[in-house]
């Protein structure tokens, strides 16, 4: 009885140090941030502010890519998230579009297609058909990547918002 309580015991011990050893070595996620890709180097907040930009209000499924340039400090972001048709075009109306461009994003100068493909971005991004509209940034160049049905964004939508300092 006692060889089979010190077997037990052994056992346990034996799967309570394997656990230790796997957490210990287990890779946490940048920044601390579960939503954050590899590579990423900057919060969320952080990086939304550098560039001037925010989320579109009730986005969900959100993860990011944020590099800030050793050199000068800028920032380079991308966001993969899911929207609404009616979020992302109160969106696209606060960073400077019109009602009468929002409506008529397929006849606009934008850049249509395969546009969505943004290299090290983890999570469900976008895909075509897509549109990549340019939004006014508080600094740097940036845009807004939406799925597009039809004529108009699809009523749940993947979004990619991405800015690149100048």
């Amino acid at each position: 009885m006692r060889r089979a309580i010190g077997l037990a015991v052994l056992v346990a011990l034996a799967l309570l140090g394997w656990w230790v050893v796997r957490w210990a070595t287990e890779e946490a996620p940048p920044v601390g941030d579960g939503r954050a890709c590899t590579g990423t180097d900057l919060p969320l907040d952080q990086a939304l502010a550098a560039c001037g930009l925010d989320l579109p209000a009730r986005a969900t499924d959100v993860h990011y890519l944020a590099r800030a340039d050793p050199d000068t400090g800028r920032v380079h972001l991308a966001v993969a998230l899911h929207s609404t048709r009616d979020a992302m075009t109160d969106y696209l109306k606060q960073h400077g579009l019109t009602a009468d461009q929002v409506a008529k994003l397929d006849d606009g100068p934008y850049e249509h297609g395969d546009v969505a493909d943004y290299r090290g971005l983890c999570g469900n991004t976008a895909k075509i058909p897509a549109i990549r509209v340019p939004v006014p940034p508080g600094t740097g160049q940036a845009a807004v990547v939406v799925e597009m049905d039809g004529r108009a964004i699809r009523e749940h939508t993947a979004v990619i918002l991405e800015a690149a300092p100048n």
